[in-house]
């Protein structure tokens, strides 16, 4: 048989899970109270015994002292015990025929034996911020709920110098946005309608297989077999394996303004910079005494090498690169669409944008010893450099939610970009030669080894992708304002150009001069799918 002592106790045992959440509202009301009763006595408008008397008074009108005390008389009568139910709205039971003792004129929402009609005696009552009394009267009631930025009292009742109007307004069930809180000052406004998040993010970027563009064999021994793409004892220097996939550190922030003090709507502003992701190798006449660089030959139809350094052969050095950049952000227009006594949920609504951006240059310069085609002392320099750019543009829809437990909270965002990606792919080469003699001679083009006149240009190319978004952060309030966090993002950018996929797959190359035969290298967009994955820790702070 379910009685009213029952159902107490499970919302008791409810209120008690969230208590450690509600610690600032209790102890504003607690202060609020206090003083008032302080200031009463100070301005001698009540006694001690009249604070606490059980005779019948009459109810506290709007002009009198700011958050006065309910006080009921020792005779029946019937009050309203108010609770916040399912999405903030206020539901109330009456308690018909309840009795307090001679020491105590007080109905308290929260106390077992005030419910059950048991005669008892306590102290002045502080308001739940869950909970709120509500006697048969229209004067207006005090209310606190931190979570919500909620209250309510009379007109002249402040709270941290903030007013609050006397119409009842819950900021689960409405609010007017035009003055429901006024602050002094369109700072203090803003301020009190921002939070604020700001991490420091540790990014796993999925990297891309990168061909073998630099090799060696140790010790030397014959120069037209050295470094071959395929040999069992080619090493490699450069490429060869995945490239671009290790972890880099970043930021990410997040600022977000309320356009009214109940928190229903208002806007979000985002932004990451996942950092820079690089590779490289450099070498000298002396650090490596084998340098090639490795090629498929479409003229001998056979791999090749070009020997940048080589014992009694060449002589010269080579740097090569490999980096990215990745960053982006979204401007989100935020509507509340369920708020209870622990959680939320916001509907997002905007738009988003990225940029992912890849490099790769390749350069050399070789002075030919002996044993080459070229006279001695001519001197070759060689580059390729390679460039791709993905701009993601266009909105953005999604879910936003937090769950609350004691200084604990749980938060959890899932958001879909729906637009175009821009691909754009810079292919370019260059080479020059400079032979010894009196004058020497110079011969300049734009060749490089990997980037030549069959690949070269500009490629800007569009297509409509939809781009992924969650994350899941884990909070611990270290003050009322100041909270820990701890979580994890992924991001996916669908269909973009990556720099090591632009080479052409065999690293073929048509060395003709005139130009007879294939046209290698070529150039055909190869497109992949992006992921990135991070671990983000931080602080959020909220006004």
């Amino acid at each position: 048989m379910k009685t009213k002592n029952g159902v107490y106790r499970r919302e008791t045992a409810r209120s008690l899970l969230r208590q450690g959440l509600r610690v600032g509202a209790i102890t504003l009301a607690s202060v609020a109270l206090a003083s008032t009763a302080s200031a009463q006595l100070r301005t001698g408008r009540e006694s001690d015994r009249d604070f606490y008397s059980t005779q019948p008074s009459p109810l506290p009108t709007s002009s009198q002292a700011r958050g006065n005390v309910p006080r009921a008389s020792a005779a029946p009568r019937t009050a309203k015990v108010a609770k916040a139910g399912k999405g903030g709205m206020v539901q109330a039971s009456e308690l018909e025929g309840t009795r307090q003792s001679e020491s105590s004129g007080v109905v308290h929402a929260g106390c077992k034996n005030c419910q059950a009609g048991i005669s008892h005696s306590h102290g002045p009552m502080s308001t739940s911020p869950r909970e709120h009394l509500e006697m048969e009267s229209d004067e207006p009631s005090v209310m606190f709920e931190s979570d919500n930025a909620m209250f309510e009292s009379d007109p002249s009742y402040e709270l941290d110098g903030v007013s609050a109007h006397s119409n009842r307004q819950s900021c689960a069930s409405g609010c007017d946005s035009n003055g429901f809180i006024q602050p002094a000052g369109l700072i203090s406004q803003i301020l009190r309608r921002s939070q604020l998040r700001f991490e420091a993010v540790t990014y796993w970027p999925e990297g891309r297989n990168l061909p073998q563009l630099v090799t060696t064999r140790r010790p030397a021994n014959d120069p037209t077999t050295d470094g071959l793409i395929g040999n069992s004892d080619t090493i490699n220097l450069f490429g060869g394996e995945e490239s671009l996939g290790k972890t880099s550190q970043g930021t990410r922030g997040e600022y977000g303004l309320f356009f009214n003090a109940c928190r229903t709507n208002g806007i979000m502003l985002r932004f990451f910079d996942a950092g820079s992701n690089s590779e490289s190798y450099s070498s000298t006449p002396t650090s490596e005494s084998v340098v090639m660089r490795p090629f498929f030959s479409t003229n001998n139809n056979a791999q090749a090498t070009i020997a940048v350094n080589y014992p009694g052969s060449t002589s010269g050095s080579l740097d090569a690169k490999i980096s990215n950049e990745l960053y982006g952000g979204d401007i989100l227009f935020r509507k509340l669409i369920h708020r209870d006594c622990a959680d939320s949920l916001e509907f997002l609504a905007g738009y988003q944008t990225a940029r992912l951006a890849d490099e790769l240059t390749i350069s050399s310069t070789t002075t030919a010893l002996s044993n080459t085609a070229a006279p001695a002392g001519t001197v070759s320099q060689l580059t390729d450099h390679f460039a791709t750019t993905n701009r993601f543009n266009g909105m953005a829809l999604g879910l936003n939610g937090i769950m609350r437990e004691r200084a604990w909270s749980l938060s959890g965002m899932f958001k879909l970009g729906m637009g175009n990606m821009e691909r754009t792919i810079s292919i370019d080469g260059a080479s020059t030669i400079t032979v010894p003699g009196n004058p020497p001679s110079t011969n300049s083009t734009a060749n490089g080894l990997l980037a030549r006149g069959t690949n070269e240009g500009n490629y800007v190319i569009n297509t409509f992708v939809l781009t992924p978004e969650v994350n899941v952060t884990l909070g611990y309030r270290l003050t009322q304002r100041l909270e820990a966090t701890l979580g994890y993002s992924y991001l996916g950018l669908p269909k973009v150009a990556r720099v090591a996929d632009q080479l052409d797959p065999q690293l073929a190359v048509n060395l003709s001069n005139p130009l007879t035969g294939p046209t290698r290298p070529s150039f055909t967009l190869a497109e992949s799918d992006f992921s990135l994955h991070s671990l983000n820790y931080g602080l959020q702070w909220k006004y």
